[in-house]
């Protein structure tokens, strides 16, 4: 089977099941007891291990298998695992990005699972045997009859169905989390060779027919599902009841309404609608000057369907900043983890959305930010106690609307910035000289964080002391149209503020002529227009300047 065409669908989604599973294993690591973030990570493992198989990646699909062994261990204990093997595990994570990467720039996966599967074999036989029993396991249907309520449910594919035995195991998964199911074809262990397109499932249960059946078809790719008491549910899915209970489940059948469309289509519909846009105002220049009956109005016509037209094109390409802020649980515990630091770190404002262009460009200058709080910003456990602050740190990573821009802070509750010491840096350096020390306040000490190759670290490391942090950050964010701002208060924290605007492709502008030139100057940009006609010009030291109401 040439499995080539599917090669874009598995790039998107295997990248999506590794973002998911590096979330969850950090969750759990945090809270063992949470059941759900276990069952994700189940999902999410056992979707990836088939999806490699079914293309043909063998060492993806070994790891991962290899991976589900480990984590059966988080359904056998309330404990969760060491942090050796979660460490183990993380390993494992990173080690598979690598290997996506590499299909997608060569098309061969570039992994030898060998030594990580080895690592996890130790971690399997080391388990306590003394430890929690492992949870009973459903007999087969076929030995006996269920004494309790069970549904039987059936589904079949759509014809375009991709990777049938992917799917085949979320069909399966979802119906689990309404039930146990007792009995299925294609049996669980015959998942990964599955290939037709019909599917059935006893599942014993307490909950109505239309709840499973609504789950069934909450699956991408299921084209209809009927439950055992004949209540049939086929796309569009508004027609099935919803009780209270699948309220839970409304999440997942919105994803499965969704499209997946090639950024580059995207970017090319806003191209052709920057297009329309420049067309659109000359058509209207030349109705104000013609005196065609009927044409003023088409045009007014025409200007309010292409400007929906553009909002609706522009909101497609918007999405969450959670995109961005799901790599940062990862990126603090590593790294408070390698610094010896306790840190707590807030997620605020996930769901804000932004430009997809924004949101790419916007991954770095955060990292550079979230790395200078911990290692420069958050003081070790020893200076907390001294100082009387909790041992636990705190970093907060904030979103928020604010007119037609965006705002995202980064503050933590650390030493602040101290002048002093930037200041004594500087002069060491010969970027300032003697007499300057004295004056040196926090304004200039945050204006000297962000000179090219300026560092307050002692000593480079792989986390920083390189002098190309703040620098960055300051260039990218202009790049994008915006500015970056640091507050700092001395033994209370540090906050550094992105500004930057909500999309770069279509922008509303004011334009002027200046020596004989056009100029566009975007309007969230302009404070004021007025006529220097209406005001008062005086030359001042052979200077010609405008008297305004407050200044001049």
């Amino acid at each position: 089977m040439d499995v080539s065409e599917y090669l874009p669908m598995f790039l998107a989604e295997a990248r999506e099941h590794l973002q998911s599973l590096n979330l969850a294993v950090v969750r759990v690591e945090e809270d063992p007891s949470d059941r759900e973030t276990v069952d994700e990570i189940f999902r999410a493992a056992h979707s990836l291990k088939g999806m490699s198989a079914t293309m043909g990646f063998a060492g993806v699909a070994a790891l991962t298998h290899e991976m589900e062994n480990v984590f059966e261990l988080l359904r056998q204990r309330s404990t969760g695992l060491e942090r050796g093997a979660i460490d183990v595990c993380l390993e494992c994570l990173d080690a598979l990005e690598v290997a996506v990467d590499a299909i997608d720039r060569t098309g061969a996966e570039s992994l030898d699972p060998a030594a990580l599967v080895a690592k996890l074999k130790r971690l399997v036989r080391q388990r306590d045997e003394a430890d929690e029993p492992p949870l009973p396991v459903a007999a087969d249907a076929g030995a006996a009859a269920p004494t309790e309520p069970y549904v039987v449910v059936k589904a079949a594919f759509a014809d375009d169905v991709m990777m049938p035995a992917v799917r085949a195991f979320q069909f399966l998964a979802a119906l689990g989390e309404h039930g146990t199911v007792l009995h299925s074809v294609p049996a669980e262990n015959d998942l990964d060779d599955f290939a037709g397109t019909e599917l059935e499932a006893w599942v014993q249960t307490t909950h109505e027919p239309e709840v499973l059946a609504a789950a069934a078809l909450a699956v991408p790719d299921v084209a209809s599902a009927t439950a055992e008491d004949g209540v049939v549910a086929e796309r569009p899915a508004e027609t099935v009841a919803k009780p209270a209970a699948a309220a839970a489940d409304h999440a997942k059948k919105s994803a499965s309404s969704t499209v997946r469309v090639d950024a580059d289509r995207l970017d090319t519909l806003m191209h052709l609608m920057g297009e329309l846009v420049v067309h659109r105002t000359h058509v209207e220049s030349l109705a104000a000057q013609a005196r065609v009956p009927g044409l003023v109005e088409a045009v007014q016509d025409l200007t309010r369907s292409s400007q929906a037209l553009q909002a609706m094109v522009m909101q497609v390409r918007m999405i969450p900043v959670d995109a961005v802020f799901l790599r940062f649980p990862r990126l603090v515990r590593d790294l408070s983890s390698k610094l010896g630091k306790h840190v707590e770190l807030v997620l605020t404002g996930r769901e804000t959305e932004l430009d997809r262009t924004v949101v790419d460009a916007l991954g770095d200058p955060l990292v550079h930010l979230v790395r200078n709080s911990l290692d420069h910003g958050i003081e070790s456990p020893e200076q907390r106690r001294a100082a009387g602050k909790p041992e636990s740190a705190r970093v907060e990573i904030a979103a928020r609307h604010a007119g037609g821009n965006v705002e995202i802070s980064v503050s933590d509750d650390g030493r602040g910035i101290d002048p002093a010491g930037v200041a004594k840096k500087a002069l060491e350096r010969g970027l300032i000289a003697p007499e300057q020390v004295e004056t040196f306040d926090v304004r200039a000490a945050i204006e000297m964080l962000f000179s090219p190759g300026f560092s307050t670290a002692e000593q480079t490391s792989d986390i920083s002391g390189r002098g190309v942090g703040m620098d960055a950050v300051r260039t990218t964010i202009r790049e994008l149209g915006g500015e970056v701002v640091l507050t700092s208060t001395l033994g209370e924290g540090t906050t550094a503020l992105i500004r930057l605007p909500l999309t770069l492709a279509i922008m509303s502008t004011l334009l002027v002529e200046a020596g004989g030139l056009p100029f566009a100057i975007p309007l969230d940009r302009v404070e004021r227009t007025l006529r220097i006609a209406d005001h008062v010009v005086r030359s001042v030291a052979g200077r010609a300047m405008l008297v305004e109401r407050d200044n001049v």
